[in-house]
């Protein structure tokens, strides 16, 4: 391999090496918005749980059976 050729290759891992570096920090923010996102759902579904428990306590109330 002449000396050329060293250095062409010594660019293109250069090159790989930035585009791995990139990857790399869309991966780490991805995950950051994937764990921020299943937060935000985890309490919006408590939320609706707790109104959708609200809900019945008021229709059992309305039906005349005893609450728990």
């Amino acid at each position: 391999m002449n000396d050329r050729d060293i250095q062409t290759d010594r660019d293109w891992l250069m090159f790989i090496e930035r585009d791995i570096d990139g990857l790399d920090r869309q991966i780490y923010h991805a995950t950051w918005t994937i764990r921020q996102s299943q937060t935000a759902l985890e309490r919006l579904s408590a939320a609706r749980d707790s109104l959708l428990a609200q809900a019945q306590e008021i229709l059992d109330r309305l039906d005349g059976k005893p609450t728990a």
